[in-house]
């Protein structure tokens, strides 16, 4: 028995692309920043922490051997060159944050300061 087009993974990302009209590209980008950020939220991290980057290193290891493993849908990402390509766009800017931002909030720690300042005196 067949799995349903709506349950199965590649469907769903042909079906985002086409209501966003976003290129899969821009979707692995969009899609990389979106979940550190909401993983550094959830885990109560900065951004440049390890974990929610390594959190997307996992997401995007797992949906690119998805990608090279399935057979339902046919799109042409089991090539091992648009696999790269894809895991490249989805950790570059995950990767800047962790490796670039610390040395950002070394350099300017007062800027930082008053942004914890103003965010604790913050109504709730």
């Amino acid at each position: 028995m067949q799995t349903p087009p709506y349950l199965n993974w590649t469907y769903l990302k042909v079906e985002l692309s086409t209501a966003t009209g976003l290129g899969d590209d821009v979707i692995h980008i969009h899609a990389g920043l979106a979940l550190l950020l909401l993983v550094a939220w959830v885990l109560r991290r900065p951004p440049w922490d390890w974990r929610p980057w390594l959190v997307v290193l996992v997401a995007e290891l797992i949906n690119e051997t998805y990608d090279m493993l399935q057979t339902a849908f046919p799109t042409g990402e089991a090539r091992l060159g648009a696999c790269i390509h894809d895991f490249w766009l989805t950790m570059l800017w995950p990767t800047v944050i962790l490796l670039l931002f610390p040395r950002l909030v070394r350099r300017y720690p007062a800027a930082v300061e008053v942004e914890e300042v103003e965010a604790d005196q913050a109504p709730v």
